[in-house]
């Protein structure tokens, strides 16, 4: 009896990307040409990857939803100094980001609806709008952070106000950097040629086909989303290691006079630990989403090699969607191990609930 070596994708082989690439189109219909090569066939270990994806990328997001709204309540109560504004942002930025990405995928789960179609367009936009600013939000923290440790004296660089501010301008100018996304794709009629029928599509609009445009808009966002952030990320992270060893931060509180040596203790041990969490936090989003920009990035540039249109780059992008997205899930173990304030705000609310 001959064994097949390859079976086809259930449900959806016609559009096997769960969240919709930056391609022609966003709607998975058949009618929806996403420039999947007809030629290629689905291997043993894409069908299970695939099915894998399909299973823990909603389980993955809706923890990150409820872990992010818990995030939110605890920083909007223990606000108390600039990381703090800083972290309420990047859970807020989070949180919307989540949101945006399940109108995206939905129609996997619940199949065609028009309104949704309606809906991808602003979604894509806004979803690209939230990522640039959880990443620019660990950016900024981290770089104020790294300026506070590297300072000769002990005085606050930046109030939580201060904070708030900046966080204001991150997403304003993400929303700038994202502006060109919300003409990018309308809702219109395509045609399905297995019914002899028309149906509503999420498509590029005819204005952002040309190469000018694409290629643009494409080196704009890496240059954003990995090139100038993963540089300064590495800058920061290697100036908070340096500057908050033990005997550093003894230097720096030397000059300062401490009731006793428990203070001084209890000083240090949390400027150790806050930049701790920044450290990871930063770690975290380059070990989580560099598998996602390099597989675009290769897809881009080195098309001979990796192929936009091969059915194995579809099934590495739904793996690395699924990787991008579990860091956020992440998030509130992060926060809760490495900062002092906002475990004792969290247990706060626990008991007071129970």
């Amino acid at each position: 009896m001959e064994v097949k070596e390859y079976f086809e994708l259930y449900p959806l082989n016609f559009y096997p990307y769960l969240v919709p690439p930056l391609k022609s189109c966003l709607t998975p219909h058949p009618a929806c040409n996403v420039g999947l090569d007809h030629s290629n066939t689905t291997a043993y270990w894409m069908e299970i990857s695939d099915y894998f994806c399909f299973l823990a990328l909603p389980v993955i997001m809706l923890f990150a939803i409820v872990t992010e709204v818990i995030c939110i309540m605890v920083l909007a109560r223990q606000i108390r100094m600039s990381l703090d504004t800083y972290l309420l942002g990047l859970s807020i930025s989070t949180i919307l980001l989540i949101l945006t990405t399940t109108v995206l995928g939905l129609q996997h789960y619940i199949g065609q609806n028009d309104y949704i179609v309606y809906l991808q367009g602003y979604a894509i936009s806004c979803r690209d709008w939230f990522w640039y600013t959880s990443i620019w939000l660990i950016v900024m923290m981290s770089f104020e952070r790294a300026l506070t440790v590297s300072s000769s004296t002990t005085t606050i660089l930046c109030t939580s106000t201060q904070a708030g501010v900046v966080v204001v301008m991150v997403f304003c100018v993400g929303l700038v950097s994202a502006l060109p996304r919300f003409w990018e794709y309308q809702a219109q009629d395509g045609y399905d040629y297995s019914n002899n029928s028309t149906v509503l599509i999420s498509k590029k609009t005819e204005s952002t086909m040309t190469v000018e445009y694409n290629t643009m808009y494409f080196w704009y966002v890496k240059i954003i989303t990995m090139f100038l952030p993963y540089t300064m990320m590495l800058a920061t992270s290697i100036t908070l290691s340096c500057k908050t060893r033990q005997s550093t931060i003894m230097k720096r509180y030397s000059s300062v006079k401490h009731s006793n040596a428990l203070t001084l203790n209890r000083k240090i041990k949390e400027e150790v630990t806050l930049s701790k969490l920044l450290i990871l936090l930063i770690v975290t989003y380059i070990l989580f989403t560099t598998p996602m920009c390099l597989l675009d990035l290769l897809g881009y540039m080195t098309p001979h090699w990796i192929s936009p249109t091969s059915r194995i780059y579809a099934s590495l992008y739904n793996l690395f969607t699924v990787l991008f997205y579990l860091q956020y899930a992440l998030q509130l173990i992060i926060y809760f191990c490495y900062n002092k304030q906002f475990r004792l705000t969290l247990l706060g609310i626990c008991c007071c609930c129970c």
